[in-house]
């Protein structure tokens, strides 16, 4: 979504993994101890994850407001996915691909 708000491309590289890239770690593992995506490594190399913590940076170090919605019931709606998706979908507990 950031990507397609405008003029990130410079800055974020996306990267496909499978379900045995997740497995087996690799590099991922350096990024996220967890083994789970979302993940970024900063241009700085600081490595960050969980989808909230990305977002939030993504926003200060980039957005200038752009990616914050306009109304408080959209940005609540955002964080509630994020929540969710963080808590349930991504969490070390869930084992399905």
């Amino acid at each position: 979504w950031i990507k397609l708000q405008g003029g990130l491309d410079d800055h974020i590289q996306t990267l496909t993994l499978t379900h045995a890239d997740l497995d087996s770690g690799g590099k991922l593992v350096e990024v996220n101890p967890l083994k789970k995506v979302p993940a970024l490594t900063t241009d700085n190399g600081l490595n960050l994850f969980e989808s909230f913590v990305i977002l939030s940076y993504l926003e200060d170090r980039f957005g200038d407001g752009r990616f914050i919605l306009a109304n408080a019931e959209e940005r609540a709606l955002v964080q509630l996915f994020v929540r969710i998706h963080d808590i349930y979908i991504s969490s070390p507990n869930c084992t399905q691909p």
